[in-house]
């Protein structure tokens, strides 16, 4: 558990959470004991300040000091076995008339807090979407992107 300890920048992938506390979607903790080790696991990440787990909801609940890679936190819990709940979503945008609408997009999702993967084809207008279940929604993306100026909405 201490490769958890340090944050790695050093991937296209790495998405930092924008909140200092957040709730998590989780999967497949069944008793306190499966509570007790996702907090103690989300504990070992840098940053992490507080965990406590839900059942009743499978959500942990975190606080941070500072921003942490949300990355991370999935590898984390996919490695004891609670794997984050993290859905595809598409969204049809309009608008995008170059690499530069589609860079613009791109680089707003990656910020949004738990948004782990965009991909976003300019050919098709859609945006593929990967986000952490709990940390936000497909109407919360399209809601992120219209306000750029680039109406959207959940396929």
């Amino acid at each position: 558990m201490a490769k958890f300890r340090h944050l790695e920048a050093t991937s296209a992938r790495t998405i930092m959470t924008q909140s200092l506390n957040g709730i998590f979607q989780l999967q497949d903790m069944a008793c306190g004991n499966c509570a007790q080790h996702a907090e103690d696991v989300a504990l070992t990440i840098e940053g992490v300040s507080h965990a406590s787990v839900d059942l009743s909801t499978q959500t942990i609940s975190l606080s941070f000091e500072h921003p942490t890679e949300e990355s991370l936190l999935v590898e984390a819990f996919d490695k004891i076995g609670f794997s984050a709940v993290t859905p595809r979503t598409e969204l049809s945008i309009t608008g995008m008339h170059c690499s530069h609408c589609v860079s613009t997009i791109e680089k707003a999702l990656k910020a949004m807090p738990g948004v782990l993967t965009v991909e976003i084809s300019l050919a098709t207008e859609k945006a593929t979407i990967t986000f952490w279940q709990g940390r936000t929604d497909p109407e919360a993306l399209a809601a992120r992107v219209t306000e750029l100026g680039f109406p959207a909405q959940p396929v």
